[in-house]
């Protein structure tokens, strides 16, 4: 996975930490950091944000064997190009309005667990409540698996939603600390981010899909023989 495919990465992550400041501020706003001792903060915080990582990274592989299953039959090309298209049309659909994504019915089961930890103030409950929030269904997530599961691998994909979730980060410390930069006007407004910017990714994958090249037919490889590898082209 070249360098440019994993600034868009981290690029998804922190045009969607302006959204998530909108859907997620108001739980890391609820996190019971009070009511541990001064010493354990940093630390509890740090564990939440952690945890919510390793669940894109985990959502990332999921997608990414999928991906990979798609490479080995030769259809990566395909794959880019669905997934490209997958976000224009869903976008185009949509018309922007991705709010009702993240409704009541499918989140019930994750909602529940958070609220009976949101009681708890241990570190335990903090890094279960950052995986449970990873899992939330969220518009700017399936964008950024869109972009994941175009690597070609589970590994390349944890990689990358674990820095699309990097990038969510210094947002959401924010709202936690400095709340005033983020008023209730303003965060609304964020959202109208996500449709732009899935347009984007839908493009890019549009893109890479149509005019990456071929598989390599390097004469130098190996080819394997039944009395071991012939190196040709030397």
């Amino acid at each position: 996975m070249n360098t440019v495919w994993l600034l868009t990465a981290l690029t998804t992550g922190l045009v969607g930490s302006l959204h998530c400041v909108g859907m997620c501020g108001p739980l890391a706003m609820a996190l019971p950091v009070g009511r541990l001792p001064p010493s354990q903060r940093a630390f509890s915080i740090g564990l939440y944000h952690l945890a919510r990582l390793t669940a894109y990274a985990t959502l990332g592989a999921s997608f990414g064997l999928v991906g990979q299953g798609l490479l080995l039959m030769g259809l990566q090309r395909p794959l880019s190009i669905g997934a490209g298209l997958f976000l224009l049309v869903w976008t185009l659909v949509a018309r922007g309005k991705f709010g009702s994504i993240t409704s009541a019915k499918p989140t019930r089961w994750i909602v529940g667990p958070m609220s009976r930890f949101l009681q708890q103030p241990s570190w335990r409950s903090f890094v279960v409540l950052g995986f449970l929030n990873g899992l939330l269904p969220c518009g700017f997530v399936y964008v950024a698996l869109a972009g994941a599961i175009a690597t070609g691998s589970a590994a390349n994909s944890a990689l990358y939603m674990a820095l699309f979730g990097a990038g969510t980060v210094p947002a959401l410390l924010l709202v936690r600390s400095v709340p005033s930069l983020f008023p209730a006007t303003i965060r609304r407004h964020f959202t109208r981010l996500m449709p732009v910017m899935a347009v984007c990714v839908g493009l890019l994958l549009l893109a890479r899909g149509l005019y990456q090249s071929g598989t390599s037919s390097d004469s130098s490889q190996p080819i394997p023989v039944c009395h071991g590898p012939l190196i040709v082209g030397k």
